[in-house]
């Protein structure tokens, strides 16, 4: 399988324990040099960004260059014939299982799927009631609500598709961009989530027993920077709009009955789990 690692060529403790998790699981991984927003000129930034528009964030340099980082990632995996790549940060600890799991993600990916998250951020998040499938002792569920945290993801090419242009514009951080129904953007992202995780961040990881590395996850948007307009009209036209986009979520969660709870990170699924039935079909 197609498998990208974003990495800082200053790095090298980062890429050095990455690259021994995914020996040791014999796969094969391509490195993609990752952006480094504090050497891009802010008048870039201002330019690619949307702030102040309603409802969207001002990104400071090091979330710029992470989603630029994840843009750059999407963009290579449509320049190659693979049906699904699978994107990694740096920063993050995988299960013993992983090998298997993703040599066979043709074969489990859901067929209306964009995305399919492996972490867990370890906060409760609305999953259906019902996994999808089982894959090699992990649930597949749809993801009915917002679960940030962009470490560790596979990804369809319809998916890529409709991220880039998605991303015309960075209104937000690149993982609310991909996990959080709420904004208002061009195409809705079709979810899914393992369960238990697969991978989880460096900075969380102690929670569930594992060492800590001293790596640290800088990707969450201030909410102090958030736009809600310019002036009287924009403010009080996105209140209404941000209000019933809300609404709808809140009745659709009740109407569907979906289940909120933390997915927690295990090392090792059951072990008893067949095999998945080959169902993956390419969308292009």
């Amino acid at each position: 399988m197609l498998i990208y690692a974003i990495n800082l060529r200053q790095h090298a403790d980062r890429r050095k324990h990455l690259a021994d998790a995914f020996g040791a699981a014999g796969l094969n991984v391509e490195w993609i040099e990752a952006v480094d927003g504090r050497t891009v000129c802010g008048d870039e930034i201002v330019s690619r960004g949307s702030y102040p528009k309603a409802g969207s964030h001002a990104l400071t340099p090091t979330q710029y260059g992470c989603y630029l980082s994840h843009v750059k990632c999407w963009q290579a995996f449509l320049e190659t014939e693979a049906p699904l790549v699978a994107i990694f940060e740096d920063d993050v600890h995988l299960a013993e299982d992983i090998g298997v799991f993703l040599e066979q993600a043709e074969s489990w990916f859901p067929e209306d799927g964009d995305i399919v998250k492996l972490e867990t951020c370890l906060q409760p998040v609305r999953l259906e009631s019902h996994p999808a499938d089982t894959v090699f002792g992990r649930g597949l569920f749809r993801l009915q609500a917002r679960h940030l945290g962009a470490a560790a993801y596979i990804l369809s090419r319809k998916g890529a598709h409709k991220l880039l242009e998605n991303s015309d514009k960075l209104a937000m951080g690149v993982d609310a961009a991909m996990f959080d129904p709420r904004p208002l953007l061009k195409h809705k992202m079709i979810n899914y989530q393992i369960d238990p995780a697969i991978c989880i961040q460096d900075d969380i990881a102690y929670r569930c027993g594992l060492p800590r590395l001293g790596f640290c996850s800088n990707n969450p948007v201030p909410r102090s920077r958030k736009s809600h307009g310019t002036n009287a009209a924009e403010y009080a036209l996105y209140v209404v709009s941000d209000g019933l986009r809300r609404l709808r979520l809140c009745l659709r969660y009740k109407a569907g009955g979906y289940r909120k709870r933390v997915i927690d990170f295990r090392q090792r699924a059951a072990s008893s789990c067949k095999r998945p039935t080959p169902r993956y079909k390419t969308a292009i």
